[in-house]
């Protein structure tokens, strides 16, 4: 990030954000505040930086931690980044979605708040901010959250999570999607407002002519697509498959089928299943205000110590949702089928599931079920459409969206930490390069490909390859 940028945000956090903030801290003086660009923490499309408050209180001294965030890059690199879109959505949700969900939640008495789910949000804006756009026209972002860490949130491991940290994060995202279904239920009107305001994110968009070249989705699955099928046609004829086996045999014919329609264009398949609650009317009531990138990267857990037996061992005590930028209105299988397929073994899918499926239907129904109590305009027929049972109906139509990024991410998460970083600096400075496909197969190798394998053996067997 250039000097220039960073010597604006930061006179725009002590001239702008910091006064803004104080107006919400009630019976608190400022003492004095700290600022620090925390380069370590900066990503490809954001700046971040840290702001600590000191203040005064009836009952002594306190300290607090934000974290504030800001658009990196010009106009074309925003554009070409889709920071533009990414970012309106990010402070569309903390500006318009939650505070709407706080009031459904306040009106119904329940014991949830938003701060149970996301940072405490201080500040949010997008498009032209005085004192940080550079000219009338220029659309910028701000972000302030609390930040996390002196409360003891920290991200989870690397990569593959266990049952104590998926059931959490199921049940948080449970709570969340069910305030849109209460919203359909109970104000229709407010959700089709909401829903207005989400920019369109397409993986596929025919009617822009620039489409074809500046999309990097099409480039992330067109090699992915073209790894997993170099991997197929080299195996087809070995020990890989069990051509005496009925499941290998549907496998199988479900990949040749998947080929056949999405070959060309795998983005095609992302498109259509980010569309089905739209032009699906069997799959509309599902439709919600997704978080869009719920993954372990994008959650942060809470441990306390839990004596058992004679040791004491840190458990999962709390998640909390960061990071919204992907953000969509869709199916909940954007955001269940994402994190279900990313962060599990073979061994932990075919342990927990459905266990997984019933922990986040639990809290959705029950939420759902609390928040539209005593409203007479909602009856159990319109509680019903939201059973189990149709649930899981409706995801076994969608949840081939996690196989999809498993086939696209899975290989950088598992390869080594030098592939990674290399294929990470192609995808910023050569995406439609030739090296950036053939790094993509590469990667990883066949060891990799076989858990690829087992993720789409595990979908087949579910049914989830049967309507694609």
């Amino acid at each position: 990030m250039s000097e220039s940028c960073d010597n604006t945000h930061l006179k725009f956090i002590k001239e702008y954000v910091v006064p803004k903030i104080l107006t919400q801290l009630q019976g608190e003086t400022l003492l004095k505040f700290e600022l620090e660009h925390a380069s370590g923490l900066d990503g490809f499309m954001s700046a971040l930086y840290n702001i600590k408050f000191h203040t005064q209180t009836a009952d002594g001294a306190k300290q607090r931690l934000l974290v504030a965030k800001f658009m990196k890059g010009d106009v074309s690199f925003r554009e070409s980044s889709k920071s533009y879109i990414q970012f309106a959505n990010e402070i569309f949700v903390y500006e318009r979605a939650l505070p709407a969900f706080a009031k459904v939640l306040a009106a119904a008495k329940l014991d949830i708040t938003i701060d149970d789910w996301v940072p405490h949000p201080y500040v949010a804006k997008f498009g032209y901010i005085e004192g940080l756009s550079a000219a009338p026209g220029v659309r910028e972002s701000v972000l302030v959250l609390e930040h996390l860490k002196p409360r003891g949130y920290v991200l989870g491991p690397r990569l593959y999570l266990t049952r104590e940290h998926l059931l959490p994060m199921c049940r948080t995202i449970g709570q969340y999607h069910a305030i849109s279904y209460a919203l359909r239920l109970i104000d229709p009107t407010q959700l089709e407002s909401l829903k207005s305001e989400i920019v369109t994110l397409p993986f596929i968009n025919d009617a822009d002519p620039r489409d074809a070249q500046d999309n990097f989705y099409r480039y992330l699955y067109r090699a992915a697509f073209d790894r997993f099928y170099d991997f197929f046609d080299r195996k087809i004829d070995g020990n890989t498959f069990d051509k005496q086996n009925a499941d290998d045999l549907k496998l199988i014919e479900r990949l040749r089928d998947l080929r056949a329609k999405y070959i060309e264009e795998p983005t095609r398949l992302l498109e259509k299943i980010r569309t089905g609650v739209v032009v699906n009317e069997q799959d509309k009531h599902f439709g919600a205000i997704l978080h869009g990138d719920y993954n372990r990267n994008n959650v942060l857990f809470r441990y306390e110590a839990q004596e058992a037996g004679d040791t004491v061992a840190s458990k999962v005590a709390d998640v909390k949702m960061i990071d919204f930028q992907e953000m969509r209105y869709g199916s909940p299988c954007l955001d269940l089928s994402f994190f279900m397929y990313m962060n599990t073994t073979e061994e932990t899918r075919d342990a927990i599931w459905q266990e997984m499926l019933q922990t986040y239907h639990t809290n959705m129904f029950n939420t759902l079920q609390a928040a539209v109590k005593g409203n007479a305009s909602v009856d159990a027929a319109q509680l019903a459409t939201y059973s189990f049972e149709a649930f899981q109906a409706h995801f076994k139509r969608y949840a081939f969206y996690g196989v999809m990024i498993c086939l696209h991410f899975l290989p950088w998460m598992l390869s080594s930490e030098e592939e990674c970083a290399k294929i990470s600096h192609l995808f910023e400075t050569n995406l439609r390069g030739e090296e950036f496909h053939r790094v993509s197969i590469e990667i990883g190798g066949d060891e990799v490909n076989m858990r690829l394998l087992a993720v789409l053996r595990h979908a087949c067997k579910m049914g989830y390859m049967d309507e694609l």
